[in-house]
């Protein structure tokens, strides 16, 4: 009797343990598997992808989104775009590099202290093209590391002649990690972040959303059409499949995040201050499918949750989409 006792209570134990949560973390088990006898393979805390883990820099490049900027150059390389309001309809993206090195990124524009908040987080070197007052006095006063294209970095960054200023000037991620380690920026220590990921995601959870559709307001507006041959979405910017432009392919990525916060118009020149320390509201979109989140700043990373708990995202590029709150996402089957 006592052995039938006790074979039940192990396979109720068995059971209650692979039920529970509704995200289960696989990335104990997926890092077991990377074991090799040259060392142990982490994953990369942008993408979540294998890799040798040291200390190499992450960089923060500010990319510019005015309509005479596209095709933009680099996007496609990024591991993380977060694009964000920055003076009037206009957006702009900071474009985070990490797992890759080589390629051009450009145009790069000015930065803003929001974006200044996100790069601090995800201990990135901050490259741009000068930015606001207060950007600049942060960068300053706080010692971010930075490389300014127009202010004492200019030997990193190039003007094209084929295009005019200032929608002209351009990096490569190689010059840039040259430069951060030529300026001493360089990271004593490898990147961590507090994001999950999994290679089933988070679908589970969704309802169907193969388009996404994207205002910031009624001058603006961007989609996302999901592709099932690749398992990524296709980024479209005012009805427009949006382009590399060293390459022609469209932009892809695995995961979207649309995220909603408070924005404040400051000055006359329709600069904003934008809350990203705080928490929220917004979606999450993988694999055709929409997930409703609340979301959180842990450490100056923009965290998706479920009910506290954190959840998991598909291995690869992600976007974040940063809304007013009178901003609109709509999406359908």
């Amino acid at each position: 009797m006592r052995i039938r006792v006790w074979g039940l209570v192990m396979v109720l134990v068995v059971v209650v343990a692979g039920c529970h949560g509704n995200f289960v973390d696989q990335t104990s088990k997926t890092e077991e598997k990377e074991e090799t006898t040259s060392g142990t393979l982490s994953r990369d805390p942008f993408t979540g992808m294998p890799e040798k883990g040291d200390a190499r820099s992450a960089l923060m490049v500010m990319v510019n989104n005015h309509a005479k900027a596209r095709p933009q150059s680099g996007l496609n390389r990024a591991d993380v775009v977060v694009e964000i309001l920055a003076e009037g309809p206009i957006t702009r993206f900071a474009a985070f590099y990490h797992s890759q090195n080589p390629g051009k990124v450009g145009p790069v524009r000015s930065v803003r202290p929001y974006f200044l908040d996100l790069a601090a987080g995800m201990g990135a070197v901050v490259a741009h093209a000068g930015g606001s007052p207060a950007a600049l006095k942060r960068i300053e006063s706080e010692r971010i590391p930075s490389l300014d294209g127009i202010h004492g970095a200019a030997r990193y960054f190039q003007r094209e002649k084929s295009r005019q200023p200032p929608h002209n000037l351009y990096t490569d991620v190689e010059q840039l990690r040259q430069g951060a380690n030529q300026q001493g920026l360089s990271p004593d220590s490898a990147v961590e972040g507090p994001w999950r990921f999994d290679d089933r995601g988070a679908v589970e959870q969704g309802r169907s959303a193969s388009e996404v559709e994207i205002r910031y307001g009624s001058r603006y507006q961007v989609g996302y059409r999901y592709d099932e041959a690749s398992e990524e979405y296709i980024r479209y910017t005012q009805g427009k499949k949006q382009v590399d432009r060293e390459t022609n392919q469209p932009l892809s990525m695995n995961n979207i995040l649309v995220l909603y916060t408070d924005h404040q118009v400051v000055d006359s020149a329709g600069r904003r201050e934008v809350d990203l320390k705080e928490s929220g509201k917004g979606y999450l979109f993988q694999k055709g499918k929409r997930i409703a989140i609340h979301w959180e700043n842990r450490d100056g990373w923009l965290v998706p949750l479920v009910e506290q708990e954190v959840v998991p995202l598909l291995p690869g590029k992600t976007w974040i989409n940063i809304l007013p709150e009178d901003g609109h996402v709509s999406s359908r089957g």
